[in-house]
């Protein structure tokens, strides 16, 4: 019986439908026998894979889980939106007296450590403003709003930032978010948990069917983009001394998809 080996790339065309290789490199063994007049085709991959490795009944058995990792983290920045609103039947005076009210206000919370770099103008409007008598419209004047966003990199001043801030004349005061600096680090850490949390829920399924388990993951997807949610209670009110802030803990999450292989 003779032997002849012939390599081909790519898809095979045959009229015993051998497949499409995946733009691989193969090695068609072709087996003789000439006393049957029939003749054998073997099909080999040169990169150390036999295409026969993947029958149904090896590889057929799949499970996908989905692994959850979390990680509860102090937030150590913090940000806040401080405001002046200012009215008068005259838009001009409305405006100047509202610069004048927050240039002190940005210089006091200047002076108390926050630097230039860390404020920011979020939003300034001009409308005009209305009463209602007797069932009529009737103009009142002007409201101008100014705001800004504070980036607070030290957490523990926080209260004393917006009592800064109210007592030189902001008169709203919203939009405290605690952020982590570092939320890429715990992110990922979250990452590896979720990915334990789904290998550890495949073996369990896998020792219930009494089943050989691969704990490595044939295929693997990331969920959305993580999650940051705020554990703690704020609490603002008015006492003698600084605003009480609690910034609490912030929970990073993770999400993954994985899809394991088993044979019975």
């Amino acid at each position: 019986m003779a032997k002849v080996y012939l390599t081909v790339k790519g898809i095979w065309n045959h009229k015993d439908k051998l497949g499409e290789f995946g733009g691989k490199n193969h090695t068609i063994e072709v087996i003789n026998s000439f006393e049957g007049i029939k003749i054998m085709y073997r099909i080999r991959d040169i990169d150390n894979y036999n295409l026969d490795d993947y029958d149904n009944t090896k590889y057929g058995n799949k499970l996908k889980v989905f692994g959850k990792g979390i990680i509860s983290v102090k937030p150590d920045v913090a940000e806040v939106v401080l405001g002046v609103i200012t009215e008068n039947i005259q838009l001009e005076v409305a405006q100047e007296e509202n610069a004048k009210i927050m240039k002190q206000v940005i210089n006091s919370i200047e002076e108390i450590g926050v630097l230039p770099k860390y404020i920011q103008t979020q939003n300034y409007n001009i409308r005009p403003i209305y009463d209602y008598i007797n069932g009529r419209q009737v103009f009142r004047g002007y409201e101008v709003s100014n705001n800004l966003k504070v980036v607070i990199n030290d957490i523990n001043s926080v209260g004393e930032i917006i009592d800064t801030a109210v007592k030189t004349g902001a008169n709203t005061v919203s939009g405290i978010n605690f952020i982590v600096s570092e939320q890429t680090k715990y992110y990922y850490e979250a990452l590896r948990l979720a990915t334990t949390d789904a290998q550890n829920k495949a073996s369990v399924m896998a020792n219930k069917l009494k089943a050989k388990l691969n704990i490595i993951p044939v295929e693997i997807k990331e969920q959305d983009k993580g999650t940051v949610t705020p554990l703690g209670v704020m609490t603002f009110k008015s006492v003698s001394g600084a605003t009480p802030i609690e910034a609490g803990e912030n929970e990073i999450t993770a999400d993954i998809e994985a899809v394991f292989v088993y044979t019975e």
